[in-house]
């Protein structure tokens, strides 16, 4: 099952709301009793290295989130970072943010592509013109501020389901875009 979540401006506020819209989108699914190991490791095959820093800042932030709540740390994984690179990638050639962009596969079956053979998987996307390091921890603190009902991003950060995450920054000179994607499971 695909929950997709998405913000429902409201009229006070709709204007910052509706700009968060266009700049996030959260998925989560779930599946039956299926497992494997995650692979662990730095970065996104293709990844520049300040792709690579970024992603790394961005797992650090998600990581003092849950801590700050209570909540154990994610791993990383390069497999889900390698999915969610594969993402941004369709992402930037579609120059469009959504889940699943004509052609290609479901989170979960990029997700399996990968070898991640998950029990539970979700996806947060974001887009800013800010293409540095404040531009994506803009969009993670984003996230966070989100308010129930309307906090799908900051239900999959603070998950109690999912163990590992991959996240993947592409710097996109063609379209002064920096596209984020994290991808969480639990195998």
């Amino acid at each position: 099952m695909i929950v997709m979540n998405r913000i429902k401006p409201s009229w006070v506020g709709s204007l910052c709301l509706t700009i968060l819209l266009f700049f996030l989108c959260a998925c989560s699914i779930t599946a039956g009793n299926q497992t494997t190991s995650a692979q662990a490791g730095a970065g996104a095959t293709g990844a520049t290295a300040t792709e690579k820093q970024i992603a790394q800042a961005v797992f650090q932030a998600i990581n003092q989130s849950r801590t700050k709540s209570g909540l154990p740390a994610l791993t990383w994984s390069t497999a889900l970072s390698n999915s969610a690179r594969q993402h941004d990638l369709a992402m930037q050639a579609a120059n469009t943010l959504s889940h699943q962009l004509p052609g290609e596969a479901a989170l979960g079956d990029r997700e399996r592509q990968q070898g991640i053979n998950w029990s539970w998987a979700a996806e947060n996307i974001g887009e800013t013109t800010d293409q540095t390091v404040n531009g994506a921890l803009g969009l993670h603190q984003a996230m966070m501020s989100e308010q129930p009902p309307d906090d799908g991003h900051r239900q999959n950060i603070l998950t109690t389901s999912g163990t590992i995450v991959g996240i993947a920054i592409l710097l996109d000179q063609q379209h002064g875009q920096l596209w984020l994607t994290e991808d969480f499971a639990q195998v």
